[in-house]
């Protein structure tokens, strides 16, 4: 099932990079919720034109859920990632934060998970809310499986 959004985003990154618009979409599901709320519009930017910074929401794709989903990067290729016996995640040696200056913990089932891919990334560490359809569950994910980049406020200028 291709969605208008996924339609309009495969087409852009087929075409010249002169074709680097935004393209709006509005947030359904609560996975990123205090920072990304349901209902909210968002400019997406197709992936072609610009890469992904680490605290970047991405839109991707996946194969466990045929529809298009939002998360936030924590980790980049070449990163070292950890996650400690009680879920907390370190990225490059370092606890990560919530972007509610909290500890970034990860639950039970994902944190077994998670432990799988510890080491240097190839791919993507994107996270949203525990459980939801993350690198938690899903691993970590290569770029070519993203179709976007979130532009974070209406200012914020891409290099």
């Amino acid at each position: 099932m291709i969605t208008e959004l996924m339609a309009a985003l495969m087409l852009l990154a087929s075409e010249t990079e002169s074709k680097c618009d935004p393209i709006e979409k509005e947030i359904v599901g609560k996975s990123l919720e205090g920072q990304l709320m349901p209902g909210q519009t968002v400019h997406v930017l197709p992936i072609a034109c610009f890469e992904p910074r680490r605290m970047d929401f991405v839109i991707f794709t996946d194969d466990e859920s045929q529809n298009l989903v939002i998360k936030q990067v924590w980790g980049m290729p070449g990163d070292s990632f950890h996650v400690d016996d009680r879920g907390g995640l370190y990225v490059n040696g370092e606890h990560a934060l919530t972007s509610f200056d909290r500890p970034y913990m990860v639950n039970r089932f994902f944190k077994k998970k998670l432990k799988k891919y510890e080491g240097t990334l190839d791919g993507y560490l994107v996270l949203g809310h525990p459980g939801s359809l993350d690198s938690g569950r899903i691993g970590p994910i290569d770029k070519d499986v993203m179709l976007g980049v979130v532009l974070r406020g209406e200012g914020r200028a891409r290099e």
